[in-house]
């Protein structure tokens, strides 16, 4: 059965249409990705499923088990999820579900229809070493957010350097767990693999960094440094062996030597490994638009960067804001870490703020920065070199507060128009959408429109009343609400029917009124009928128990008369019992009395103790007081309840017989 085909269509979590399978090959199991549309957003997206024993390492410290293999992937997307920066590919969701009898994790990917660098260079593309640079200091931004946040890639390489619509690079590959050692097929990790993870220690910032320098070089080049056809030798090729260059680098060669260097310790760190690659900007060409892999119509034309070189830059002024996860406070640390080396004012991003060179203006103007960052900006790919111009790209605003984007955009001179929108995706107070759009270009004084979130869109609200709990919630979560429901018994409805609903926060709110997504609905929901409390029908007359038993809406059934304890004709015993209850409609039955059985007394007069308590006893029935010299006299009289009786009369089986003897 090729089950990839059979998930076509199928609707993830309730949520997620698989549309196209990616890739070639079919499988028995699902696994893979898939392009998706979300029905609840109509936004297009991708789904990686990958089984769960698929994450099962039994050579790891902490995925020898599938239960450890998902506490595991759970940490790690937690992690990438808390972690936002506008270079790392988007994940939106994740979670686990049974497919076909297979229990599968699914990650939520953003669509970037940039493709691989992987792919690109299968296809016999290169990257000039302006266009390299580029690559290398949005993956720069990545990791030093990434690295800021307390975790490590791991597994760097083309295959997971991704391109959006605009061209520009981003991280991908951060919903999968990368194995703590490489095993004899995992060729392909191994050949970016840093020398100390080939030799089995875990991965860290440095050996992402090793494994960056050796993807751009074969971006550059074409050949991957230390290349060879098993996972040992290539492994073994690389232990204490400098990195070699040539001259096809260009001025890139010397900054990816020192991010390529064996030792760990003499690498760059993520942020200084983009600072170097801005210190040899001005020496190489302006880049022009990178021939990524993927559909032309969604890609956004690259404008054309004119390099204008006026000298020596100067100092930067002015501190940019950025939009980061904790990288932000390191950033700061990192800058004037970076100013005590020498350089003149507020640093700028690590690995992605390229400073802008300070020219002289005519007629003694005063010499300002001419350029943001690319990691500020998160799209000017002319802001990497040293320009003079009156246009800036429009940055990624998205998901910003006004706030951070207005202290993102301060240096370009525009007109801020801020517009009220809804999102059902974007948190209040963030940026829903700019227009111009990201990665657009505007001029100095044009007005910039950025639409701020006011919160999730509306849902009209319709009548849930007489509709089932199951009816009732499903079209409640398609209008984006929520439900929470409480059970009451009613006479006249069904169980399971919606007796009536409300807003719990607007108790006022009715059938056609708006409100906001995410907010909450009250129903109240039939439990069916009460049960009813049998009561105690014994001692009464037959009419009168029935009687109570109608009321309660029962049904009565008459049982064959007996002997019982109630006096003959009442009610001598019922079921159910007294206190017990009985759905509305239960049947409730009864037997009359025939009063108790009666059984003759045994012959006891004259007769001394010891007989007369073993013949009494041996007819069933029970000594009571006993007066009278006993132990010396004959039996004078026997008493029940006071009345005296005789030997042969019949009295109820088991009474209580008291007995008198002489001497008293």
């Amino acid at each position: 059965m090729d089950t990839q085909r059979d998930l076509i269509g199928y609707v993830l979590a309730g949520r997620y249409r698989l549309t196209t399978r990616l890739g070639l090959g079919a499988s028995d199991e699902p696994r893979g990705m898939f392009d998706a549309l979300d029905i609840r957003t109509n936004v297009a997206v991708r789904v990686r499923l990958t089984p769960l024993n698929d994450l099962v390492d039994p050579r790891s410290s902490n995925r020898r088990t599938s239960g450890d293999a998902r506490r595991a992937i759970q940490h790690h997307l937690q992690l990438v999820l808390s972690t936002r920066h506008p270079a790392l590919a988007p994940i939106s969701d994740w979670g686990d579900t049974d497919l076909n009898g297979v229990r599968c994790i699914y990650t939520v990917l953003g669509q970037l229809p940039g493709g691989s660098l992987r792919e690109m260079l299968d296809r016999g593309r290169r990257l000039t070493p302006s266009q390299a640079l580029v690559v290398g200091l949005d993956i720069c931004r990545a990791l030093n957010a990434v690295h800021g946040a307390g975790w490590v890639h791991g597994d760097i390489r083309p295959a997971t350097i991704v391109f959006d619509a605009n061209r520009r690079a981003r991280l991908g590959g951060l919903d999968t767990l990368t194995p703590e050692n490489i095993g004899e097929a995992d060729i392909e990790r191994a050949r970016y693999a840093a020398p100390e993870v080939g030799q089995g220690s875990p991965p860290s910032p440095g050996s992402d960094v090793y494994s960056l320098a050796l993807a751009l070089v074969e971006a550059v080049t074409g050949d991957v440094p230390f290349n060879a056809d098993s996972v040992t030798v290539a492994l073994s090729n690389r232990v204490d062996k400098l990195l070699p260059v040539n001259a096809d680098l260009g001025a890139l060669a010397s900054v990816l030597e020192r991010a390529a260097r064996p030792d760990v310790d003499s690498r760059f760190s993520a942020r200084e490994f983009g600072e170097a690659l801005v210190g040899v900007a001005k020496r190489v060409p302006p880049p022009t638009p990178i021939d990524v892999v993927g559909v032309d119509e969604l890609l956004i034309p690259m404008p054309p960067t004119n390099v204008i070189d006026h000298g020596d830059a100067g100092d930067p002024t002015g501190e940019i804001a950025r939009p980061m996860h904790t990288a932000i406070d390191k950033d700061k640390e990192l800058a004037s870490a970076a100013q005590s080396r020498g350089h003149s004012g507020e640093l700028d991003d690590p690995t992605g703020e390229i400073a802008a060179a300070r020219v002289s203006r005519l007629r003694g103007r005063k010499i300002v920065a001419v350029v943001a960052a690319l990691a500020v900006v998160g799209g000017a790919v002319a802001g990497y070199f040293l320009l003079k111009k009156d246009s800036y790209q429009v940055p990624v605003l998205v998901g910003l507060t006004q706030g951070e984007a207005e202290n993102l955009i301060v240096n370009f001179d525009w007109k801020v128009v801020v517009q009220e929108g809804r999102s059902d995706v974007v948190e209040t107070g963030q940026i829903i959408a700019t227009d111009p759009s990201d990665g657009r270009m505007l001029q100095e004084g044009k007005s910039l429109t950025i639409v701020v979130s006011q919160g999730p869109t509306f849902s009209t609200l319709e009548d849930f009343s007489g509709k089932t709990i199951d009816e009732a919630t499903r079209r409640i979560e398609e209008l984006g609400l929520v439900v929470v429901s409480a059970k009451i018994n009613d006479e006249n409805s069904p169980a399971g029917t919606v007796l009536k609903w409300a807003v719990a926060e607007q108790p006022a709110a009715s059938v056609g009124d708006q409100v906001v997504k995410g907010t909450t609905i009250t129903l109240t929901v039939s439990d069916g009928p009460a049960p009813r409390v049998v009561p105690n029908l014994v001692g009464l007359d037959p009419a009168e128990a029935e009687a109570k038993i109608v009321e309660l809406g029962l049904t009565v059934t008459k049982l064959a008369d007996d002997i019982g304890d109630a006096d003959p004709g009442k009610v001598g015993g019922q079921v159910p019992a007294a206190g017990e209850s009985v759905p509305r409609g239960g049947s409730v039955s009864y037997w009359v009395s025939k009063g108790k059985e009666l059984t003759t007394i045994p012959y006891v007069q004259m007769e001394y103790k010891a007989t007369v308590e073993k013949r009494l006893t041996e007819a069933g029935f029970v000594i009571g007081n006993v007066t009278g010299k006993a132990a010396t006299h004959r039996l004078k009289k026997l008493f029940i309840a006071g009345v005296e009786v005789k030997s042969g009369d019949e009295v109820a089986m088991g009474a209580t017989i008291d007995l008198e003897f002489y001497g008293a």
